[in-house]
């Protein structure tokens, strides 16, 4: 989901090709081209010097842009700079500035696991913490994502939106628990905020990429800690298949005992397919 947006954060030695390769449709063209991918590569690098004697001699802009509409701060971020990151936002970078991917720098020092800059952007410099990607991305998908629960705790102590959706319908709280991360499931659902009822486009539910990953530690928390989570124990992809059919289909024993008690619908699917009773009736 969200490398692309990182991924394409040029490594230093490569900063001159990839300019040249970038699109021509290109928003922003600065006029001292030269001066600022100087200053772009000194922000990826971590050259803080170099930083510091681009602003004050030869006083280039400090959001001045590259062809992918990048920013020093948001290269600085996304490399886990700290100091040039500071000295940057104390000399009035914009702190949610956007790459043509609609990636901000809290976005980027999220993606890669620098914590005391997300600290910076969101406690001294009040970094908007929701901005989004073209796909719908925030800071708090990604890092559910990636397990990176001490920053889901800054994020949600900062007002996230718990249950904002990406354009396909996912939530912080399927990411979580498609890959098992067991703490930020916890976190998410100690706001009392959580809506575990939501769907993806497809008709997913967290619950569902749970049993279909088979976490069944994260299974039984969900179990003992969601009120009326017999709810949500039938609700279906688009093709009618439930967490049930999933965990009958991968052959989950201990996860069929424990959905089983919550009496789900054992009819047919639309595709016409069941579930498996010699399955079940083996337990």
């Amino acid at each position: 989901m969200s490398s692309v947006f990182l991924s394409s954060i040029p490594e230093d030695e490569h900063y001159e090709e990839f300019e040249q390769e970038t699109s021509s449709t290109s928003r922003i063209v600065e006029p001292d081209h030269e001066l600022n991918k100087k200053f772009h590569i000194a922000a990826l690098t971590g050259n803080l010097n170099t930083l510091k004697e681009l602003v004050i001699k030869a006083r280039i802009p400090i959001d001045c842009r590259d062809k992918e509409n990048s920013t020093a701060l948001l290269l600085a971020c996304a490399r886990g700079h700290y100091s040039c990151v500071e000295y940057l936002l104390s000399n009035a970078a914009d702190a949610n500035a956007r790459r043509i991917t609609g990636a901000t720098p809290l976005y980027f020092a999220v993606s890669s696991h620098h914590t005391q800059i997300v600290e910076l952007l969101l406690n001294k410099y009040k970094a908007i913490v929701d901005l989004a990607t073209f796909d719908g991305s925030t800071p708090l998908h990604v890092a559910s994502e990636r397990g990176f629960a001490d920053i889901v705790h800054l994020l949600i102590n900062h007002q996230t939106n718990i249950n904002g959706k990406m354009n396909d319908g996912t939530t912080a709280a399927m990411f979580a628990c498609q890959n098992g991360h067991f703490s930020i499931v916890d976190l998410l659902l100690a706001t009392k905020q959580c809506d575990l009822a939501l769907q993806r486009l497809d008709g997913v539910t967290a619950l569902f990429l749970v049993v279909q990953h088979g976490h069944e530690q994260v299974l039984n928390y969900l179990v003992s800690h969601v009120e009326s989570i017999e709810n949500l124990i039938d609700v279906a992809r688009e093709d009618g298949a439930t967490p049930l059919f999933k965990a009958c289909q991968k052959g989950y024993q201990s996860m069929v005992s424990t959905l089983l008690k919550y009496k789900p619908n054992l009819n047919l699917l639309k595709n016409g397919e069941s579930v498996n009773f010699d399955f079940i009736y083996k337990l």
